[in-house]
């Protein structure tokens, strides 16, 4: 941008230049050669000399002011259509440049005012936040907050909707970033941040590679909670790790987490990867007895800091793992009926949608799938009466009529396809458990 920015300046500051120049070396000389009116003066005074008369002012002169505008018009006719036969090459190189300084500059504000909690290259990261007592504001425990990977919010949300996030934050947890929220950034600097962003999104590829791998390890915990004794072992592991945290010494902290990482490898031993995609294989079948399993599975997704699931938004404690964390009395965070867990769906940021509440919103199942593909729109009504607030993310691809890319077998530019996030058939199945709890 400033490269084009740049060229397009110095030409017109050559031309004004040339101008410039030309005139005042006319007026320069002309002024020399020239002298005042005598006046009353009957004898030119002694230090004067007389000018040039009529016939070399009418012939010599006269010819050179000619010869001198006739450059000057020369200079221009010639310099303006070679600088307008220029213009569009400038203008396409403002667009990359813009583009490629832009992402630099994104960069460098993504690193110094989000890294911190999404991790460097938005791969997802942890924020520390405190849990208070609703109502009262009294402090409960310090937890780590999992921030999502940031590599495919451009699949889910759109640029405008990600703005507003900036702009106003997220579900009391993440600030406000922007002016507008009172937050510390300019528009541009969101700008810039957004257009870095595109940079780093993951292609259709990885994007399912992550889901798959979050549900592998999904289907891993599955097992572990239907063998009593492993699971009270990776539980008490899980513990012991939080009560060392709360200790803040760091050698109880690493004896914890090495004994938790031992359970870890023990239980990755027990159900190896292969056997984990060979039963989600199974299960993945609308006719399978655990159908609803899987479901499960893919609305509580861990992969890329849950930025895939539900769960995150749907189910309160879910974000910072609040089924394996104690409170400052040494009480698990997150209870169900008096033992550590979580009421899937039960709302947090998103509403409560255990009960029916999906079935009475969306009676119609086609209507229920085509809102988990697009995610809500601010104010658009969804459902019965659901009014969208542009929060709720869609999961199957989304096409971006603003944001442009060169196809490298055409040359031509093209509205950005975004990845989806889950396939039909997986979202398909994420609505058929959300209708079932």
């Amino acid at each position: 941008m400033i490269l084009a920015q740049t060229a397009a300046r110095n030409v017109g500051i050559v031309i004004f230049a040339i101008v410039i120049v030309g005139f005042l070396v006319y007026l320069f000389f002309n002024l020399l050669e020239g002298r005042k009116e005598g006046g009353s003066e009957i004898e030119l005074a002694a230090n004067r000399k007389p000018y040039f008369d009529d016939d070399i002012l009418e012939t010599r002169k006269l010819d050179q002011s000619l010869l001198s505008g006739l450059f000057l018009l020369g200079v221009i006719g010639i310099a303006l259509p070679l600088y307008w036969l220029g213009e569009p090459g400038r203008h396409e190189g403002l667009v990359d440049n813009t583009l490629e300084l832009w992402t630099e500059r994104g960069a460098e504000a993504y690193e110094e005012n989000c890294s911190a909690c999404h991790g460097g290259g938005g791969a997802g990261g942890i924020a520390s936040f405190a849990i208070t007592e609703q109502g009262t504001g009294e402090f409960v425990a310090s937890v780590d907050w999992v921030a999502p990977s940031l590599t495919s919010v451009l699949t889910r949300f759109t640029e405008e909707e990600v703005t507003y996030t900036l702009n106003f934050g997220r579900n009391g947890v993440m600030p406000a970033w922007g002016a507008p929220g009172g937050g510390p950034l300019t528009a541009q600097q969101l700008e810039i941040i957004i257009v870095y962003l595109r940079s780093v999104q993951k292609d259709a590829d990885a994007v399912q590679a992550a889901v798959e791998d979050g549900l592998v390890e999904g289907a891993r915990l599955e097992w572990v909670a239907r063998d009593p004794e492993l699971s009270a072992e990776l539980r008490d592991a899980h513990f012991a790790v939080a009560r060392a945290n709360q200790t803040g010494i760091s050698s109880l902290i690493e004896d914890a987490q090495s004994e938790l990482g031992a359970v870890q490898a023990k239980i990755g031993e027990t159900f190896p990867n292969d056997e984990m995609r060979a039963w989600l294989d199974e299960i993945s079948d609308p006719d399978h007895e655990e159908y609803l399993t899987y479901g499960r599975l893919l609305f509580t997704n861990r992969a890329d800091a849950g930025a895939y699931g539900c769960a995150r938004c749907h189910t309160n404690g879910w974000s910072y793992d609040g089924a394996n964390d104690l409170d400052i009395a040494g009480n698990p965070l997150n209870e169900v009926d008096g033992e550590p867990g979580y009421v899937q769906g039960g709302g947090w940021f998103g509403p409560n949608i255990t009960g029916g509440a999906e079935v009475a919103q969306f009676p119609n199942v086609d209507n229920h799938i085509d809102f988990i593909r697009k995610g809500s729109e601010d104010g658009v009504r969804y459902g019965v009466s659901g009014q969208g607030g542009g929060q709720m993310p869609g999961f199957s691809n989304r096409l971006d009529e603003d944001v442009f890319v060169v196809n490298e077998e055409t040359g031509e530019k093209e509205a950005v396809n975004w990845p989806p996030s889950l396939t039909e058939e997986q979202i398909a199945a994420v609505v058929e458990y959300a209708r079932s709890i």
